[in-house]
């Protein structure tokens, strides 16, 4: 899942190697890997509306599976 911030909430982005920075990206537990990706998404949308500074900074979540970074398959606004 990346999650997409609102403007002016780069102290959350991470910095990359390069110096660049990007949104932060979270992954699903090993352990949730046997259940369906709509089910895992909306674990992690519950997560993310939890989360005492993402529930405000975020803008959208897109949910892609592992590989596909071209296709999400579930977005969500926030």
């Amino acid at each position: 899942m990346v999650v997409a911030l609102k403007n002016n909430q780069e102290q959350l982005k991470y910095k990359r190697a390069d110096g660049s920075e990007a949104n932060p990206v979270w992954y699903s537990f090993l352990k949730y890997n046997t259940k369906d990706v709509h089910s895992i998404a909306g674990k992690m949308e519950e997560k993310v509306r939890q989360h005492p500074e993402l529930k405000q900074a975020a803008n959208v979540l897109l949910f892609y599976i592992n590989g596909e970074r071209q296709h999400y398959f579930h977005k969500v606004l926030i």
